[in-house]
């Protein structure tokens, strides 16, 4: 264990007239934990940005790719897919379902991302609206 990710803590206690010495570690997060879980805070999108609506529809396909969603529905203006499920610490872990909707708000498009969870496996499920909607944002800006 190395200092980044781990808190020392030293007590002393007093053993029939003796002192001794008690280190033990107490796990502190890393920062590498919380990039383990990119789903972490996420909530639901409702924002606007500087590109044409049919750079976003691109850019929202390699976003769901990246987080293993498989498109099932696809319109002019929406995507719809599936998180494949997978065994996690719940039973149930994954299956949720990403709707992107967008609509043209003059030289802007208007993004919609919602996560729905489901009622099977629900404490599992996590919400993937910001994440998706982040690295999103990250390919078009790359353009």
């Amino acid at each position: 264990m190395n200092i980044r990710s781990s808190l020392v803590v030293v007590s002393l206690l007093a053993v029939g007239g003796a002192m001794a010495i008690d280190t033990h570690a107490a796990a502190m997060p890393s920062a590498q934990d919380e990039k383990a879980d990119p789903s972490k805070d996420s909530k639901d999108v409702d924002q606007t940005v500087a590109f044409p609506m049919a750079q976003v529809l691109d850019a929202a396909k390699q976003a769901l790719a990246t987080y293993g969603c498989d498109i099932k529905k696809e319109t002019a203006d929406t995507l719809e897919c599936t998180r494949d499920r997978h065994i996690g610490a719940f039973v149930g872990s994954g299956g949720e379902k990403i709707t992107v909707h967008v609509s043209e708000k003059g030289k802007e498009t208007r993004v919609e991302v919602k996560t729905g969870k489901g009622f099977v496996g629900r404490l599992g499920k996590k919400n993937w609206s910001t994440p998706v909607f982040e690295d999103m944002l990250a390919t078009l800006k790359g353009r």
